[in-house]
């Protein structure tokens, strides 16, 4: 399977996502209807047997589980944007002015 060994570098990649989807709606409805080839084409290489399937609860966390046959499945967590969470605070992480995640939301690992 393509996923890193640094699994922490994947979650932080796919919270950056996430924070970007919050301010582009197209990005985040792309990752909402086709999460695997949105991940793939944003630099997150999957292989063929692994099925994205999207979490949109408030408190998701990425899960990553075997099937009885040979696909893998990645639950990524894409929260709805918190009501809480200024455009300015996401760009500012995004730009990487800020270190943690805006607003203490837990997207992904961060």
């Amino acid at each position: 399977m393509a996923f890193p060994q640094d699994w922490r570098s994947w979650e932080t990649q796919i919270a950056r996502l996430i924070g970007q989807a919050w301010l582009d709606e197209a990005l985040y409805n792309r990752l909402l209807n086709e999460p695997a080839a949105t991940l793939r084409d944003n630099g997150l290489i999957l292989e063929d047997f692994v099925e994205v399937q999207v979490n949109q609860a408030p408190d998701a966390v990425p899960v990553l589980r075997g099937t009885e046959g040979e696909t893998v499945i990645y639950e990524m967590p894409l929260p709805p944007k918190p009501d809480n969470l200024t455009d300015a605070e996401i760009s500012r992480w995004l730009e990487g002015r800020s270190e943690r995640f805006p607003g203490g939301i837990r997207a992904s690992c961060c």
